[in-house]
């Protein structure tokens, strides 16, 4: 595992993080501000719909990244080729299947179902329309940016995510000076950007990688068309499964609160967005080395990379969530003109929510790379629902909006002692060190650092100063109780190279 490697990619990772974070804070704002509550609700609200549908995809993806490492890994050059290939053809079924699931469903929805005027049905349909367009787009995009995962020219791939994120930008600046048919331009706007990223990415990776060659053909191996497909359908049911709990609780809030809520759950939908995508930007860079470790036949590292990509992400997610979680109120009064009611409960459940789901990702990276991942889809995909029952229940019953959130928190923990089990007995993985050596450790550490920020901010009347000052606190007591109970020797050797690395790309 080459630390110099990696430290140029967390480089890129976490520069496009920083912007694309900025951007879109930026962009919600405008757009909120252009659109008004009501037409960002109504936008929110189709989003979900599409986001339910966009399943099919995500699935398709860990699979086409998951196949294009490991053959990378065992140095099987015919193998790579039919991967790209296979998976070429089956985003351009998904892609079709998915435009005729979203506008067969979507429209009937808008009509019948959803909680929506019937003067702004027009503009919703419009909406769904070049949301769906954004989803063919984003679909055939796929395999170009899963080879470039699979090549780790994620420098490439941020670079071109930072430019997509400036078009939606641009766009919510430009509807601010557009007169009318706001709603409608901005969904233009955005399947443009969208477009604009597939096509870089598609070029990008014709210029540098064989494999993205290919011309139409009889496929060579079934087999693997069936492994493909089969990985995909597992994990189908689980991303399916934790997409549907998000977004069917957005149909449920519409159902039960209006759409006042779908505006309040929207903007902790965006919060909930940036935290994912911190933590995929900490993993992306490992995740290659444990696929292609066990496509090497070294089995022992692959579980050590997982338990180490486990505890460092929580970590430095945790770096992040602690002061947000603190400082949430001032935070949303910045980023919003107008913040709507709910948004400040919805986006304190999100932080905790994605931090606990954290604490496991190394577990499903090692199932993933083993290529074991139906009890893990199965049982956890089950899981996900459950939140949405126990919710409508407590909604029956009289309680306040916010009760979905604590059903989910309660779910994730959960799943954590599921997947310990699951990867114990499907990915050898020992349970022991899990929870000993990272679970209770950094729990512990990230609990304590919570405790001392809230006891930062109590003594701190300037929300300005509180800002700073409980930023500072939470970094600094996380980063030493990590260093002093959470982390392994080898790890502290580790990060110790990978700050040098970082150093000397820097330097440069």
């Amino acid at each position: 595992m080459s630390s110099k490697k990696i430290a140029y990619n967390s480089i890129a990772l976490y520069t496009n993080m920083v912007v694309t974070m900025g951007v879109t804070l930026l962009g919600t704002r405008f757009v909120l501000r252009a659109l008004g509550c009501d037409d960002y609700a109504i936008y929110a609200l189709i989003a979900n719909i599409v986001a339910l549908f966009s399943f099919l995809n995500v699935a398709m993806a860990g699979a086409t990244q998951r196949f294009l490492s490991y053959a990378l890994g065992k140095g099987n050059g015919e193998e790579l080729k039919e991967v790209f290939y296979n998976s070429s053809i089956i985003h351009k079924s998904i892609a079709a299947l998915s435009a005729v699931l979203l506008l067969g469903t979507g429209i009937p929805a808008i009509e019948f179902w959803l909680d929506i005027p019937a003067a702004a049905h027009a503009k919703a349909i419009a909406v769904l329309m070049c949301m769906t367009g954004s989803v063919v787009v984003v679909v055939n995009a796929v395999p170009y940016e899963a080879a470039m995962n699979t090549h780790e020219d994620i420098a490439a791939i941020a670079g071109i995510n930072i430019l997509e994120a400036t078009l939606k930008l641009a766009a919510s600046v430009a509807v601010l000076y557009i007169p009318c048919h706001r709603l409608t331009t901005y969904a233009v706007l955005i399947m443009c950007a969208a477009l604009a990223a597939y096509l870089l990415k598609r070029r990008y990776s014709r210029k540098r990688y064989a494999e993205s060659h290919y011309r139409i053909h009889r496929i060579k191996d079934y087999s693997l068309v069936k492994k493909m497909t089969s990985f995909a359908g597992w994990n189908l049911i689980g991303t399916g499964c934790s997409i549907a709990r998000y977004q069917g609780a957005a149909v449920l809030l519409n159902g039960f609160f209006g759409l006042m809520y779908n505006a309040a759950y929207g903007v902790a939908q965006q919060v909930n967005g940036f935290l994912l995508f911190f933590a995929n930007s900490a993993v992306r860079p490992m995740r290659p080395h444990i696929v292609k470790s066990e496509g090497a036949g070294r089995h022992d590292l692959t579980i050590k990379y997982s338990i180490f990509t486990s505890r460092i992400t929580t970590l430095l997610l945790a770096m992040a969530i602690i002061p947000l979680y603190t400082n949430m109120p001032l935070i949303l009064d910045i980023w919003l003109d107008e913040v709507p009611v709910g948004a400040l409960e919805f986006c304190r459940g999100f932080l905790i929510i994605t931090l606990i789901g954290q604490l496991s990702i190394g577990q499903q990276i090692a199932l993933e790379s083993v290529g074991k991942i139906k009890n893990q889809h199965l049982t956890v995909g089950i899981m996900h629902i459950l939140p949405l029952p126990a919710a409508y229940i407590l909604y029956k019953l009289g309680y306040p909006y916010y009760s979905i959130i604590y059903c989910v928190i309660a779910e994730e923990v959960l799943c954590i002692f599921v997947r310990t089990l699951i990867a114990r007995r499907d990915a050898a993985m020992p349970a022991k060190p899990f929870i000993t050596g990272h679970l209770i450790p950094c729990t512990l550490c990230i609990t304590a650092t919570l405790a001392a920020s809230e006891g930062t901010a109590s003594f701190i009347e300037n929300d300005v100063a509180q800002l700073f000052a409980t930023t500072a606190v939470s970094t600094l007591i996380l980063a030493a109780l990590s260093h002093k109970f959470c982390l392994a020797q080898w790890e502290r050797e580790k990060i110790t190279s990978l700050l040098k690395g970082l150093a000397a790309k820097l330097h440069r």
